[in-house]
C-alpha cells in the first residue's frame, strides 16, 4: 500500500499530468488499500484520503462530473480520521459547493455551506468565491460573474464557472429571443458576456439567428408561442443595466 500511495503522489505531482498514468495508479491503490493488511488506522486513512483528493481533481480535468459527485462526497468523510493532513479541506469544499451552484442544486450548495463556520464563509478564498458567485446569481448580476474567473483561487474553479456562465447565457439568449425583433451584434456581444464579436457571431450561428448586417432579426411572435417560463422583459432589463456596468 505505501508503494502504491508514493507512487500515486509522484505522478499527481508531474506536470504536465500523465491522466492515463494518474487514473492507473489510483486503480492501484485502490486495490492495495483493499488488499492491506496494514492495521494502522490513520495510514490507511491518509492513503484513502489522497486518493479521494486525487480522483476528484482528476474527474474534474476529465469533465466527469458523475464520477465527481461521487468522489466529493467520500472525500470529506476523512478530514475527522487525519485532520493534522486536512490542508486541502476548504479546496475541496469549495469545489464542492462550486459543483452544486453548477447543478443549480442550490438546497444542497445551502446546506453544505451550513456547515463551515461563519468566519471561513468570509476570509477562507476557496468558500468565499462561490458564496459571492452564488450572490451574484441571484440578484442578476452575471458580470460579476464573469469577473469572477479572473481572480478564482484555484484554476480548477474555472470549469465550473463556464457552465455556469453556459446556463446564463442560455436564460440571456432565451430572452433576447422572446423580447427583441431587432438587436445590434455589438450589443449582443455586450449582453451575452462575449470578449469580441467572433464568440458572438459563433454563438449565434450555433442558436441559428438570423445576421442580417450588422443586426440579430428576431421573429418575436413565433418565438412567444412557445412556453415561457421566464420573466423576460424583466431579464432583459436587467441584463442591458449590468452590460452597461460592464462597459463602464
Amino acid at each position: 500500500m505505501a508503494a502504491a500511495h508514493k507512487n500515486l503522489l509522484a505522478l499527481w505531482a508531474k506536470e504536465p499530468k500523465d491522466l492515463a498514468a494518474v487514473g492507473k495508479a489510483l486503480n492501484d491503490l485502490t486495490i492495495a488499500l483493499s488488499e492491506s493488511s496494514d492495521l494502522n488506522e490513520k495510514r490507511s486513512a491518509l492513503a484513502s484520503k489522497d486518493l479521494y483528493e486525487i480522483s476528484v481533481l482528476l474527474a474534474i480535468l476529465k469533465n466527469d462530473f458523475d464520477s465527481f459527485d461521487d468522489y466529493i462526497n467520500q472525500v470529506h468523510t476523512y478530514y475527522t480520521m487525519v485532520p493534522e493532513n486536512s490542508e486541502n479541506k476548504h479546496l475541496m469544499t469549495g469545489l464542492h459547493l462550486m459543483f452544486l451552484l453548477a447543478s443549480n442544486r442550490l438546497s444542497d450548495f445551502h446546506m453544505l455551506l451550513e456547515q463551515v463556520p461563519q468566519k471561513e464563509q468570509i476570509s477562507n478564498a476557496y468558500i468565499s468565491t462561490p458564496v459571492r458567485i452564488e450572490q451574484s446569481l441571484m440578484e442578476g448580476a452575471y458580470n460579476k460573474v464573469v469577473l469572477t474567473e479572473k481572480n478564482i483561487p484555484s484554476p480548477f474553479y474555472s470549469v465550473f464557472i463556464r457552465i455556469m456562465l453556459d446556463t446564463i447565457r442560455r436564460e440571456i439568449a432565451s430572452s433576447i429571443e422572446k423580447s427583441f425583433k431587432v438587436l445590434t451584434a455589438k450589443d449582443a456581444t455586450v449582453m451575452l458576456l462575449f470578449d469580441n464579436d467572433q464568440q458572438m457571431l459563433k454563438y449565434a450561428q450555433e442558436r441559428k439567428w438570423h445576421l442580417d448586417g450588422e443586426r440579430f432579426l428576431f421573429e418575436v411572435e413565433v418565438a412567444q408561442e412557445k412556453p415561457v417560463n421566464l420573466d423576460t422583459v424583466r431579464i432583459a432589463t436587467q441584463t442591458i443595466f449590468y452590460a452597461k456596468q460592464l462597459e463602464q
